[in-house]
Formats: C-alpha cells, structure tokens, sequence
C-alpha cells in the first residue's frame, strides 16, 4: 500500500510565512516543537510549509550526541491535523522511523543524529483518495407538492443517542463478571482482546490463551464484539513487529468470526511504545480497522465519582444525539473497577434505554460512516405512490450494519394505510409511531443502492 503527499492548497503562501528562526523550542500554526530532555547547544528552527506539512532544520552546533525531537500535533480546533495520516521525511523524502504512544498518535518521538538536518513533517493520504462524505441535507428528501418527507436516523432505530461498552486486554473478570452482568441487562459488549498464544521471551501464556476456549465460545454465541487490542498490548520497535502486532489480532478475530464483517475497531493500548516509518493509516486500511483510542471515557474507580460522572455524561450525549463511549479494564473488588460500580452504571443505563442504541463499537461505527456517505431522493409517480432512491458510498462488504429510515406522511393522508416495498416487491417490516405532526414510519434497509416504493393504499371496509 502506498501513499502519496496531500496537494497543496491556497493555504500554501499563508503558512509559508509562518516560521521561527533557531530556538530549542517552537510552536508554529499550532504545532509544537522542541528537544526531549535537553539543555544544550544544538537549535531548532520551524517553517509551516502548508496546512498539513512542517519544515524542521536542527542545527546540532556542537553537539556529539543523538538528539530526541518532539513534535505535538493540535487535535482540536480550526489548526487540528489528521494525525492516524502523518508521516515523516528527511531532505531526500526518505521515511523517517517515528516513535509514538499507543494512545497519543499526535505525538511523535523522532531521533536525529548529531548532524545539520531538515526533518519533513507531512500529512498523506491513500493513493485511492479520501472518502466522500455527503451534507446532511442529502440525507433527507421531500416531496413539495404532498410533503412527504423521509430521512436517515441519526441512529439505528431511531434511537437519540449511541452507547458503546468497552473493555479492554482480554482480562478473565470478563468472561467470569461482565459477560454474565451485561447479559443480565440485555447489553452489548465489545471486548478489546490481545489474542497471542504464548508471547515471544516469556514463561507464562497470555490471559486470552488461559481462557481461550471460553472467548471462543463467546465468539461463538455471538452476542457480544471483539476488537484488536494488538497480539501482546507490548507495543513495536519497528514496522515489521508493528505489522505482526496488529495484523495478527486480526487474523485471529476474523478466525473467530469467519462469517462477520472484517472491520474492527484498534485500540494500540495506553502505556506502550510504536516505532514505524508508516502513518497510522497504513495499517487502518490493510486490516480494515478505525481508530478508537480517543473519546471514550475510563471507568475505573481511581478516576473517582465514576458512577455520577457517567449520568452527567450519558445525559449530556443523549441530549446532544451522540455517540457515548466508556471503557473498563477489570471488573471486580480490588480490581479497577468494582462490581456494585459497574451494576450502578449499568442502571442508569437502563433508566435511559429507550432513547440509546447500546451496541458493540463496529456497529455504531459502521451506521455512522454509512449515513455519512448516504443519499436520498423522492420521485412522485402520482399523488399516491412515490418512489424512495437511496445511495450509499461504502464497501458492502466492510459496512453491512442496516439503517434506518424515517418517513413522515403529509397530514392529508390521515390514518390510510401506507405500504413501502422494496425493488422485488415485497412488502417492508415497517413500524408506524406517533410524531407530533402526524404519523412516522419506520423501517430498516441495506447500506446500498435501492429504490423503495411508498404507496398509500385505501383501508378495506
């Protein structure tokens, strides 16, 4: 897989003109720059080269000794870069090994010899380009002489909000605790898991391989998701062991579902260590993965109030039509998180069932990218019978979760039956609500392209 640099865009003289001359330290159109641990001779000096690209010359001056270079990418605000597409170059555009946390991808270690040098900082993309994302008023249609209007929800079901339940490294409490509790309150899970054997230079086999026949049952029961946590959660010291780390989790959770969908969710795993000259992304679009090492809250009691902070949270999400992620790591007394914690939580989410998708991480994904990439249109062939287009941008193959679409019937339609079939003609399991101005239809379909026909068909006498 290859990459190529991001074009140049009429950012170019602007930033062009942003730069500092020799320092120990920069910040420059909201990157940081500056040596680790250092308080000698050698100076740094920074030119933003384009939106997304960084000049950095180090002048090492009398310097006998390697230099460490961080630079801290913004990943917020109008200056955020896309960080999982960052790599780096030398003068000559060779790919520069680049160390990074497993949760902080923004932040990149980079060891310079003691030599004059210029370090290139650059967001890629795939060869194939971005995908295309469509307006969210593409993804409502009317009809303006009867005012028939359909729309994808938000959520699947049209529920307000999502809420996703992580755990992370594969621990035996989930299996023994929170498998049982989850399927107590009729929830989904999704299980972060570190499926190696018997990792390389240690004595003892890992926790998934101690339960091993157990986390193939679950996988075969098939309630509950698993994601790639990487072979050993340990980190990499170049591509190679970086390749092996996630690409083998990979393999393993695919072996556990040969009948599911290949995307997963990657959590690389806080406290470890990646060294790669390839941007995240690489790895993202081989192994048919997202990211989702941010924007999940820890619930492990040494946070403190977990059980108060995850109502406010909840709350806020729900009201906002957002997507919640929390995550645990072990489920227990003594352990991070304790069993009369975790049940509270699990009651308030109850309290809020009816207005939440509770679903596994890929799933929640999965609608989000496909209504993101959808489209839909009305054509009227009467009064009375309207056909619905839909579109989807996605891989069917990779994004299978279905959507929902709502239809609202204009007023003059009253209560008369409507009937919404698919292509072959066969009649749509359609559930029929309440709305403040009439009534709303609802029903699931494929992520891909199809025509619905909606008809209004008188009620028998």
């Amino acid at each position: 897989m290859t990459f190529r640099l991001l074009t140049r865009c009429s950012f170019g003289l602007l930033y062009a003109t942003l730069m500092l001359g020799p320092t120990t330290a920069a910040e420059v159109a909201g990157v940081k720059v500056s040596f680790v641990d250092y308080s000698g001779p050698a100076t740094l000096s920074v030119v933003a080269k384009d939106k997304h690209e960084l000049q950095i010359r180090i002048d090492p001056q009398s310097e006998q000794k390697s230099l460490a270079l961080q630079v801290e990418l913004p990943i917020a605000g109008t200056k955020t870069w896309p960080v999982a597409d960052v790599a780096v170059f030398d003068s000559k555009a060779n790919a520069v090994p680049v160390r990074r946390g497993g949760i902080e991808w923004h932040k990149l270690v980079i060891t310079v010899p003691p030599e004059r040098n210029t370090i290139l900082v650059r967001a890629v993309e795939p060869v194939d380009g971005r995908p295309q994302f469509r307006s969210d008023r593409e993804r409502k249609a009317t009809d303006l002489q009867t005012g028939l209007r359909a729309t994808i929800s938000r959520w699947y079901g049209g529920r307000r909000a999502a809420l996703s339940i992580r755990f992370d490294d594969s621990h035996p409490t989930h299996l023994s605790t929170a498998v049982p509790i989850l399927n107590e309150y009729g929830f989904r899970g999704t299980f972060m898991v570190n499926p190696a054997g018997h990792p390389a230079n240690r004595r003892r086999r890992s926790a998934f391989e101690d339960h091993r026949l157990e986390w193939e049952a679950l996988a075969r029961r098939g309630r509950h998701e698993f994601a790639n946590h990487t072979m050993n959660h340990r980190g990499a010291e170049d591509h190679e062991s970086m390749e092996y780390e996630i690409g083998e989790a990979a393999k393993a959770i695919w072996k556990l579902f040969p009948k599911k969908s290949k995307l997963a969710a990657l959590n690389l795993g806080g406290g470890t260590q990646w060294v790669t000259t390839k941007p995240l992304r690489y790895y993202l679009d081989k192994y048919h993965l997202f990211d989702a090492s941010s924007n999940s809250t820890g619930m492990d009691d040494v946070y403190g109030n977990r059980v108060g902070t995850y109502r406010r949270m909840l709350e806020a999400h729900i009201d906002r039509g957002l997507w919640f992620k929390v995550h645990y790591h072990y489920i227990g007394e003594g352990l991070s998180s304790s069993e009369a914690n975790f049940r509270a939580v699990l009651d308030i989410t109850k309290e809020h069932q009816a207005k939440l998708w509770i679903a596994g991480m890929a799933d929640i994904h999965k609608y989000a990218i496909e209504r993101s990439r959808a489209k839909l249109e009305i054509e009227s062939e009467s009064r009375t019978r309207f056909i619905l287009k839909l579109s989807c941008l996605t891989k069917p193959q990779l994004y299978d979760h279905p959507l929902t679409i709502e239809v609202a019937t204009p007023e003059s339609w009253g209560t008369e039956r409507v009937v919404i079939t698919n292509q072959d003609g066969k009649e749509m399991d359609v559930r029929t609500l309440s709305a403040a101005d009439g009534i709303m239809l609802q029903f699931n379909v494929h992520p891909t392209a199809a025509e619905y026909t909606i008809e209004r068909t008188p009620r028998p006498d």
